[in-house]
């Protein structure tokens, strides 16, 4: 059985100060990340327990949605808080 030729893997080694990306969009083209809402500026953990079955379709829900689990529980929170006042 004759043996396979080796690899020429030398391209992937960098060498110290001398590594340099080769295709890579640059950075000046992404917008900086937005600055965090007053209302994060002072946030606090809300910890609870779920039953997992209400996570699961919570998180499901959120997903399908595009929305973060916070922004869910906000908006639920200020409807159901909104149907109170009636």
């Amino acid at each position: 059985m004759a043996k396979k030729p080796i690899a020429d893997l030398s391209s992937l080694v960098a060498t110290k100060g001398a590594a340099e990306p080769t295709n890579m969009p640059t950075r000046a083209g992404i917008p900086a990340p937005a600055p965090i809402s007053s209302a994060e500026d002072n946030s606090q953990p809300l910890n609870f327990r779920v039953p997992g079955e209400f996570r699961r379709r919570f998180k499901m829900f959120a997903a399908a949605n595009d929305m973060k689990l916070n922004e869910l529980l906000y908006r639920s929170f200020e409807q159901y808080e909104a149907s109170q006042k009636k």
